[in-house]
């Protein structure tokens, strides 16, 4: 049996199969990296293991979703929040805008002197 370097350790080697925890419809294109204590890592080994997911990434991706889920009324208000302070910055803009466009008044001094 070949030597396993320390992370392949404790970890057997499957073969290629699908998925067996359902992903639904939406595909993971996207790449996040993060680093986990060795508590979460262990959880994450364990949830291969059990034979649920068939990569750490799967794993990841599965629990990543579900504290999401948990979370989803914060994460409604933190959208409300944002929406708010984006209008908040849209006024500011357009009142830095009009304060910083010359006056008819300036313009009109401008053309006197002349």
């Amino acid at each position: 049996m070949p030597e396993l370097n320390p992370k392949q350790q404790g970890r057997r080697q499957r073969g290629r199969r699908g998925p067996r925890h359902p992903r639904g419809p939406r595909r993971r294109n996207n790449v996040v990296m993060v680093r986990v204590d060795e508590e979460n890592l262990s959880r994450i080994d364990e949830l291969v293991e059990s034979g649920q997911f068939n990569s750490r990434s799967e794993a990841t991706a599965f629990l990543i979703g579900e504290g999401i889920k948990s979370k989803q009324q914060m994460f409604d208000k933190m959208a409300e929040k944002i929406s708010q302070i984006q209008g908040l910055r849209d006024e500011l803009e357009v009142m830095i805008a009009e304060d910083t466009k010359p006056s008819e008044t300036a313009d009109q001094s401008t053309d006197n002197a002349q």
